[in-house]
């Protein structure tokens, strides 16, 4: 699998330990979910890039912690997420999580977007939840 982080450096305590750990979450779900390894992107933006992408391709005026956008081809999973490092750091502090595991928690939430989870309603977020803290404790 193609794992690609740009913009790495806005956080700086991300590090190659961290990245081997992602990329074993990343496979796992793309195995539970029946997809083949693809290319997947992951783009740390601030919180005025995210805005911009969330007007520019999805008619949204808000801020938000992340976008994905995904393709299947030939049951190979490609997906792009934009993170707000801006947003991470926010709620890391909320919720009282490490930067490193905020991080790997908006990872995971964008890849389970990507193979078909949705979180549109109460009953879908909590489901959502569940199955981020199931891969979270891969980490």
């Amino acid at each position: 699998m193609a794992l690609i982080f740009n913009n790495l450096n806005a956080i700086k305590s991300l590090n190659t330990n961290f990245l081997n750990k992602i990329k074993k979450i990343i496979k796992q779900i793309l195995n539970d979910y029946e997809f083949k390894e693809g290319k997947i992107i992951i783009n740390l933006v601030n919180d005025n890039e995210l805005l911009q992408i969330n007007k520019n391709f999805l008619n949204h005026d808000y801020y938000t912690d992340i976008i994905v956008f995904n393709e299947i081809k030939n049951n190979y999973l490609f997906a792009e997420l934009y993170i707000s490092y801006d947003r991470l750091i926010e709620n890391a502090n909320k919720y009282n999580q490490s930067i490193e595991n905020e991080t790997a928690r908006l990872i995971i939430h964008g890849i389970l977007h990507s193979c078909g989870e949705d979180d549109n309603d109460e009953k879908s977020k909590q489901s959502m939840t569940i199955k981020e803290n199931y891969y979270l404790n891969f980490y």
